[in-house]
């Protein structure tokens, strides 16, 4: 069977592109989605690591190890009953003497990267730079840890496709018919899809607020009692992207004070407890430096309760 692969500089379009690549082909797509409902189907879960933890890891008999070889694995077997577009996972190394594959990689201009990422995303430049860069030094460590090679050495591919000045529905035009003439065996099918973007966080308003918790509700009485303006839980801000552009991780605040332009998140969680909540408030105000956040922390939030002569409630 036939594995055509695509690495890709974040903002470039690879995801979308990859996609039309397969169905124009008739081929798998392999992302992110299919990778973990495949190998969840046989019970191997990838481990919840930062790449500072799975540089650790790598190379010994841990977890990280393993699932990397189950990844790899998975990956074999699935080009052994299917033709395959895969995006990412070090594929052009995996399937480097793999025949017949083709290596693709997809490159952009960073103001034209960037131009995307804040208009997919919703985001000021600075913090689609900032995106941007963390996600291409990601990938660049994935293939250093995992197969110690340079995401930026351009021997590994068969073609290199920028998409700056060329639409996405020609690039994978390009791609499809490139493939086609080194393997003329492969029949095509043409198919046009709208381009793809990240599925979007939203949450149905209730018309009374459904607390999570009675510290808010609390909260939420106190500020009525003084006749402050609030919404519960209105907005939730995207935090962390995969490497296919899917919201991975997001926060939404507790509350949102509009006359005081500012969002209010409640933690009765002891202080030791609460750095995890910190680190998304710290991660939201590096992206969205025009919104105004504080944290009420357990102590603050036990001396309001004795100024309004209120119980906590178990």
């Amino acid at each position: 069977m036939a594995v055509i692969t695509v690495s890709r500089e974040f903002g470039s379009g690879g995801e979308t592109l990859a996609r039309r690549v397969a169905e124009k082909l008739g081929f798998l797509l392999v992302n992110k989605k299919t990778i973990t409902e495949g190998l969840q189907s046989i019970d191997v879960f990838e481990p919840d690591l930062d790449m500072d933890e799975r540089a650790v890891q790598m190379g010994s008999d841990d977890l990280y190890s393993k699932y990397i070889s189950c990844l790899h694995e998975y990956l074999y077997e699935l080009s052994n009953q299917e033709n395959l577009v895969l995006l990412g996972r070090g594929g052009q190394i995996l399937f480097k003497d793999f025949d017949p594959s083709y290596h693709v990689k997809i490159i952009s201009p960073l103001e034209k990267r960037i131009s995307r990422i804040m208009r997919l995303y919703n985001l000021r430049e600075e913090a689609a730079l900032k995106l941007v860069r963390e996600q291409d030094e990601n990938k660049k460590q994935y293939l250093r840890q995992i197969f110690d090679e340079d995401w930026m050495n351009m021997e590994l591919y068969d073609l290199v496709l920028n998409t700056g000045g060329t639409s996405l529905e020609t690039s994978a035009d390009i791609i499809a018919t490139a493939y086609q003439l080194q393997y003329r065996d492969i029949e095509s099918g043409i198919s046009e899809e709208a381009e793809i973007t990240p599925e979007e966080i939203t949450f149905p308003q209730e018309e009374e607020a459904q607390f999570m918790h009675p510290s808010e509700e609390e909260f939420a009485k106190m500020l009525d009692f003084y006749r402050i303006k609030w919404e519960y839980e209105p907005r939730t801000f995207p935090l962390e992207w995969d490497s296919e552009g899917n919201i991975s991780e997001a926060f939404t605040p507790d509350f949102y004070l509009p006359e005081q332009d500012l969002y209010v998140e409640i933690t009765t969680q002891r202080q030791k407890l609460v750095w995890k909540k910190n680190k998304k408030v710290r991660r939201l105000k590096e992206l969205y430096p025009d919104v105004n956040i504080k944290i009420i922390y357990h102590k603050d939030y036990k001396s309001l309760l004795r100024r309004f002569d209120l119980e906590e409630e178990d």
